[in-house]
């Protein structure tokens, strides 16, 4: 699942916590700055059923965490193809000018 307009405040643990009464929560996780490490504002919970996160969505929907009326929807699968980033040559070429 995933779970939008996250306090900063929260971790993945509150997340954990939150979202456990609608089932097994195999994953929770907040995702944060890689520089900062401040929340981004999101985050994923992961069931092991299909009916216990569609359970999960109805009950905490625009409910409240933290302070914040939270968003919780299906996650969107990644595609195939991109991210990543191992890197390697940007595939935009840059010009120096003359």
């Amino acid at each position: 699942l995933y779970v939008s307009n996250l306090s900063w405040n929260t971790t993945d643990e509150d997340l954990r916590t939150a979202f456990q009464s609608f089932g097994t929560v195999v994953d929770s996780i907040v995702m944060r700055d890689r520089e900062t490490n401040r929340s981004r504002g999101f985050g994923f919970v992961t069931y092991g059923t299909e009916a216990e996160a569609h359970s999960a969505i109805d009950g905490m929907n625009d409910s409240e965490l933290d302070g914040r009326r939270i968003r919780v929807n299906i996650a969107n699968g990644r595609s195939g193809g991109g991210g990543g980033g191992g890197g390697g040559p940007s595939k935009t070429p840059f010009f120096y000018p003359l």
